[in-house]
């Protein structure tokens, strides 16, 4: 199951796999709008700061990261993020959007079984 927030300028899907148990949260890239939305991650822009420029901080932060390209993980912080975009977005040299589209937040287990595949 999952619960979708609405707000003009962003959504947040809350993911229920049992259908009553919260067990992750991915937040939009907001929207321009009246209020300034920042998501940040250790001080820095999530949605703002080019997708493989925080990929790289993550790298040098020395957590683990999974780039699947359009899709990266950090297990063990189980932090999802995605360049996917639904409308037109500014393309990166690689031709992926410039900017991560959503970030995921998930117990801190989440996305560990990734790691057997790494």
């Amino acid at each position: 199951m999952k619960v979708t927030a609405l707000h003009s300028q962003f959504e947040i899907v809350f993911h229920c796999e049992d259908g009553k148990t919260l067990t992750a949260a991915e937040v939009g890239i907001p929207r321009p709008g009246e209020e300034d939305i920042t998501v940040r991650f250790r001080g820095t822009d999530v949605f703002r700061t080019p997708a493989r420029r925080l990929i790289q901080h993550l790298q040098e932060s020395g957590l683990t990261v999974l780039d699947r390209t359009p899709y990266v993980y950090v297990p063990h912080l189980s932090l999802g993020l995605t360049r996917v975009a639904g409308h037109e977005v500014p393309l990166d040299t690689d031709g992926e959007p410039l900017h991560f589209q959503a970030v995921l937040v998930a117990p801190t287990d989440y996305d560990d079984y990734l790691l057997a595949d790494a």
